[in-house]
């Protein structure tokens, strides 16, 4: 006998069945892009579910449960007995270190267990997840990393295609014409920098950034014949004062990761080593002003709470104009930069 379903019942699960399966589809994203599924319909197109199984080495049942759950899921398309990519899998056919396939790995072995643990980081106000899904001694993410080198280079390949789009786009839209002398806080393995120093031949870039990340990225400068220009030296952002000298500063992707109360602080740092006239630019994740979004500026507040620092979140642009006054920086303006939704906050020193 078959009933007919009650639709207002199901008009209000669906919307949550979407949430309550999110976990499943991430897991077969995951399992076929770890098994290089789409990537083998890339070469091959067409190909059935016995020959898939036979290339990814196998049996047959998980196969096919692979197969219903990336076909259920949009990932695959499914014509008689072959399968192809869609639109949706097909850019996790190419460059695995790029975006956006370089996000899989990072949600599946970064984040996917310590987020389990997001009701105790809330209640808490301290990255439970961090201390319960990812060993270590250290308080941070970052710090953690450096004790797994499969788990940081995980991470490293997801920020650097992100930072390589971003700074892209900063090349291209960024008007750094008037200054002389950039400094780069947080500036990582000079991706930025290096961008910007040859978009900008005049300009010069010290970045600044814990010791061991300075060493490496003097390495890559040096790889880059920009030694005359860009520079990293190595120094504790919290605890130590900036360097003088400079007639702009950039944070990159940096203040997102702390609290209100420290970002403060290194604005009001920033704010010591420079003059009147300098700028300051902030690139950030954007979110929107009135707190309603969007799903990228959630995602990632979550993660910063419960792995990676266990107090940053991604800030309004509203909120970095305001802390930009009590520093000593007039805002100036809001630009928006690549295609992940990230805002450079501009301001002057007054």
């Amino acid at each position: 006998m078959t009933t007919v379903p009650n639709d207002s019942r199901t008009n209000q699960i669906d919307p949550l069945r979407e949430l309550f399966y999110a976990h499943y589809r991430f897991q077969y994203l995951a399992a076929a892009c770890e098994f290089g599924l789409f990537e083998l319909l890339g070469r091959e197109p067409g190909l059935t579910r016995e020959e898939i199984a036979s290339r990814l080495e196998i049996q047959n049942q998980p196969a096919r449960i692979l197969l219903l759950g990336a076909t259920s899921a949009g990932l695959l398309r499914k014509d008689g007995d072959k399968y192809y990519n869609t639109a949706v899998s097909e850019p996790l056919a190419g460059k695995l270190d790029d975006v956006p396939a370089a996000f899989v790995p990072w949600e599946q072995h970064v984040n996917y267990r310590p987020m389990a643990w997001f009701y105790e980081s809330i209640k808490e106000y301290t990255n439970v997840g961090l201390q319960k899904a990812i060993p270590g001694d250290s308080p941070t993410l970052y710090g953690r990393l450096a004790q797994d080198p499969k788990l940081e280079k995980t991470f490293h390949n997801m920020m650097g295609s992100v930072s390589r789009l971003v700074a892209e786009e900063l090349m291209q839209h960024l008007d750094l014409s008037g200054y002389t002398h950039l400094l780069d806080i947080g500036g990582g393995t000079a991706i930025n920098a290096t961008h910007l120093a040859r978009r900008w031949p005049h300009l010069q870039v010290t970045i600044v950034d814990l010791p061991t990340v300075a060493e490496a990225a003097n390495e890559k400068i040096a790889t880059l014949d920009l030694s005359d220009r860009v520079r990293a030296i190595g120094l504790d952002a919290f605890n130590d004062e900036f360097p003088k000298g400079c007639d702009a500063v950039l944070f990159g992707h940096f203040l997102e990761i702390w609290s209100i109360e420290r970002n403060k602080e290194l604005l009001a740092k920033a704010a010591r080593a420079v003059e009147p006239g300098a700028g300051i630019f902030v690139v950030t994740p954007g979110a929107d002003d009135d707190g309603t979004g969007p799903d990228l500026a959630a995602a990632l507040s979550a993660y910063f709470l419960t792995v990676a620092s266990g107090e940053g979140m991604v800030y309004t642009c509203a909120e970095y104009e305001e802390w930009f006054g009590e520093a000593g920086f007039d805002p100036t303006g809001r630009l928006y930069v690549g295609g992940l939704g990230d805002v450079v906050i501009t301001g002057v020193r007054r």
